[in-house]
C-alpha cells in the first residue's frame, strides 16, 4: 500500500504542477522582448545577449594519403541481381478489401480526431494582456487620412475577432493619425497564458481516438484475404 500512495502522490505532484499556467510575455517598440515565466521560473529569451567572440584555433592540414587504386575488375560483379517484387503495403490492401468507401470513411475519422485536438490545444490557450497602440503617417494630410482609414478598417475588426473567440483579460487598442510630421510606429504588449496539462490532455486523446478509430481498423481490414474468403464476397 506505501508504494501505491508514494506512485499516487508523484502522479497527483505532476498533475498539480502541470495545470499551472505557462506565461508568455511579448513586448514590441523598436524591439522584440519575449520572456517565458512558469511557476517562480523567468526566462528571458529575446533580446539575446551578446556572447563574446571566441578565438578561432588554427587547424593543422593533414596531407590525404592516396589510396591505392583498385582494379575496376575486383569490384565488378559478374552475377547480375534480379529485381525484387515490390510487396503491397498495408494501405494498398485496404483499398482493395474496402474500396473507395472505407478509404473515405478513414480519412474522415482522422480529420474528426485532428479537429477536436486543434479545438482542445486552442481552448488551451488564453490572453492575460494585450496593448496595441499605432501611429500612422504618410506624405500629406490626404494620404495620412487614407492610410488612417485604411489602418482602423483592418484593425479594430481583428481586435474584435480576437475579443470575441478567445479568453481575454486586459485590451486596448489606439490608432492616432500623425498629419504633421508623417511617422509610423506601433507598440504592442501582451502576455499570452497556456496550460500545459490541456496540452498534454489533447494529445493523448486524438493518440487514442486515432488508435481505436483508424489504426485498428487500418490493420483489420489490410489483411491478405484467402480464396474462401474472396469467393464468399462475390
Amino acid at each position: 500500500m506505501t508504494a501505491l500512495y508514494i506512485i499516487l502522490g508523484i502522479i497527483a505532484f505532476f498533475v498539480i504542477v502541470l495545470a499551472v499556467k505557462v506565461r508568455v510575455t511579448v513586448h514590441y517598440d523598436d524591439d522584440v522582448a519575449l520572456d517565458i515565466g512558469w511557476l517562480f521560473l523567468k526566462f528571458k529569451v529575446l533580446p539575446k545577449k551578446d556572447k563574446p567572440d571566441k578565438p578561432k584555433k588554427k587547424k593543422k592540414e593533414k596531407k590525404k594519403k592516396e589510396k591505392p587504386k583498385e582494379d575496376e575488375s575486383e569490384n565488378k560483379d559478374e552475377t547480375v541481381k534480379e529485381p525484387k517484387q515490390k510487396k503491397d503495403n498495408m494501405f494498398i490492401r485496404f483499398y482493395h478489401n474496402r474500396g473507395v468507401e472505407g478509404v473515405l470513411e478513414l480519412l474522415k475519422e482522422v480529420e474528426l480526431a485532428l479537429k477536436g485536438m486543434f479545438r482542445r490545444i486552442f481552448q488551451a490557450f488564453g490572453i492575460k494582456e494585450l496593448y496595441i497602440s499605432m501611429t500612422v503617417g504618410a506624405g500629406d494630410s490626404a494620404e495620412t487620412a487614407i492610410k488612417y482609414g485604411k489602418t482602423c478598417e483592418v484593425a479594430f475588426p481583428a481586435m474584435g475577432y480576437i475579443v470575441s473567440n478567445m479568453r481575454v483579460g486586459k485590451y486596448n487598442i489606439e490608432i492616432t493619425p500623425d498629419f504633421i510630421y508623417g511617422s509610423n510606429s506601433a507598440r504592442i504588449h501582451t502576455q499570452i497564458t497556456v496550460v500545459p496539462l490541456r496540452l498534454i490532455n489533447a494529445v493523448i486523446i486524438v493518440a487514442f481516438q486515432l488508435l481505436f478509430r483508424v489504426v485498428l481498423k487500418l490493420l483489420k481490414h489490410s489483411k491478405v484475404k484467402t480464396k474462401v474468403e474472396k469467393q464468399n464476397n462475390k
